[in-house]
């Protein structure tokens, strides 16, 4: 499995930790490690997420993350497979964080990972879901923000 984050928003240069966060998402997707695929982090504005969100789910508001399958190509390519793209509004989490006692680097990952572990099969969709997800995503990103 292979995580490329990119940043279309301007994410400062002090809240970009590639790697911590590529690291979380790893976490998350663990259940679909052996998969030879990609799943892509794209950190936008406001305006991206709400085009997003109405052009692809005719939802008209602005939203902290959307997670979108792939199907799995029909015979092996050879090269990875688009497993999944993960879209994490930066804005949302810069007004979210105070809210919920994070970092803006603490809110980015966790709607990257949150992303992610839909891509997985968790879904969220009732409250006890919805709450275990966020406490799998909360443990994912302590131990992967933990000096070792």
């Amino acid at each position: 499995m292979n995580v490329n984050i990119f940043y279309q928003t301007d994410v400062p240069k002090h809240l970009r930790r590639t790697g911590i966060i590529k690291k979380a998402c790893l976490a998350a997707l663990k259940p679909c490690a052996k998969e030879n695929a990609e799943v892509n982090i794209i950190f936008v504005d406001e305006k991206e997420i709400l085009r997003v969100n109405k052009t692809y789910l005719n939802h008209h508001y602005v939203t902290d993350v959307i997670s979108f399958n792939h199907p799995r190509p029909p015979f092996d390519i050879g090269a990875p497979w688009a497993f999944g793209d993960v879209y994490v509004c930066y804005g949302a989490a810069r007004k979210n964080a105070p809210l919920f006692k994070h970092t803006y680097l603490q809110e980015m990952m966790m709607y990257a990972v949150h992303g992610c572990l839909h891509l997985t099969g968790m879904d969220d969709s009732t409250p006890p879901q919805r709450a275990e997800m966020d406490q799998k995503a909360e443990k994912i990103i302590a131990r992967t923000l933990s000096p070792r």
